[in-house]
């Protein structure tokens, strides 16, 4: 993946290996906010980390995790608005 939301650890001298008593410089790599709004949002983020895993720049297990986020978030989303509308349509009848 492009953004990560750790430190990457590197010595410049010594291919990015850390040595013992050695100083390492970090280097936070920027992130995008992601937008998960609404289910539009998670289908096309869900398509993107599939694509990665396909093109092998994420690891597929890292890609198993996020899509078990993505797919509870979507339904999460899918749930509220369901009773959302419920509400709504009970506020109707009374």
């Amino acid at each position: 993946m492009k953004c990560k939301h750790k430190l990457d650890f590197h010595d410049s001298n010594n291919n990015g290996q850390a040595i013992e008593g050695k100083v390492i410089i970090a280097d936070p790599t920027p992130c995008k906010r992601i937008r998960l709004n609404n289910i539009k949002e998670v289908r096309l983020e869900l398509s993107r980390v599939y694509r990665e895993a396909r093109l092998g720049t994420l690891q597929t297990s890292e890609a198993t995790r996020l899509v078990y986020m993505l797919i509870s978030l979507g339904n999460m989303i899918k749930d509220s608005e369901l009773e959302e509308r419920i509400t709504a349509l009970e506020k109707t009848i009374k």
